[in-house]
């Protein structure tokens, strides 16, 4: 059973924070805590439709860069093969390479296998391959034949883009809303469907995103 509105609300969640809940719920202070325990639930919901879309397109990105391993090398994110995807020239590659650095130390350090080391790199990251700079060494030669033919990166990676912001927003607690959870999921199974139509078939019947915007209080 739900612990009643009371002063302990606002001590715990911070008046300026409820408020937003109050004005969604014309400044009803029990129905407020409520909306807030529903966005919870609903923001929880998609972090889970997230992560299925997060491992199938990190997977989907190792598989299609199997082919950039250099000689001497095992695997993309060996030190040869990884300087010349994303070298060290380039204005915005040092942080692509502390990204690959933090991942290993993550997983373990230089003795970590590289399933470990890739389950340790962010969301961002994966995002980050499809960018501009990208384009020549990674997208061209690589990714771009993981996508359908005529796939255009730039509208790409504005989608995934904009699902990495709303992720963020969603792991931060933002208020959520039954229009932001929809299209949110809507995204998610948009880009679901490049990695294969079984996974966006699957978020269908795991996600309970529908099911919690239909019993908002």
């Amino acid at each position: 059973m739900a612990v009643p509105y009371g002063p302990w609300v606002e001590s715990w969640f911070s008046s300026d924070r409820f408020a937003t809940y109050l004005r969604m719920a014309g400044h009803d202070r029990s129905r407020a805590l409520a909306l807030y325990e529903w966005s919870t639930s609903l923001n929880a919901a998609l972090l889970h439709d997230f992560a299925h879309l997060e491992v199938g397109l990190r997977n989907m990105y190792d598989t299609a860069l199997k082919g950039a391993v250099a000689g001497g090398d095992i695997h993309w994110l060996d030190s040869t093969s990884a300087d010349h995807l994303f070298p060290r020239s380039v204005a915005g590659n040092a942080r692509t390479h502390r990204d690959i650095a933090t991942a290993r130390d993550n997983a373990g350090g230089n003795a970590a296998p590289a399933g470990k080391v890739i389950a340790e790199l962010t969301f961002g990251f994966w995002v980050f391959l499809t960018s501009r700079r990208h384009e020549p060494l990674v997208w061209l030669p690589h990714l771009a034949h993981a996508y359908p033919s005529g796939t255009h990166r730039v509208q790409l990676h504005n989608g995934l883009s904009d699902l990495l912001k709303a992720r963020n927003r969603v792991a931060h607690h933002e208020p959520a809303t039954a229009r932001s959870g929809r299209e949110i999921i809507r995204r998610i199974r948009g880009h679901a469907r490049y990695i294969s139509a079984e996974l966006a078939q699957h978020i269908d019947a795991t996600s309970t995103v529908e099911t919690i915007i239909r019993n908002r209080p």
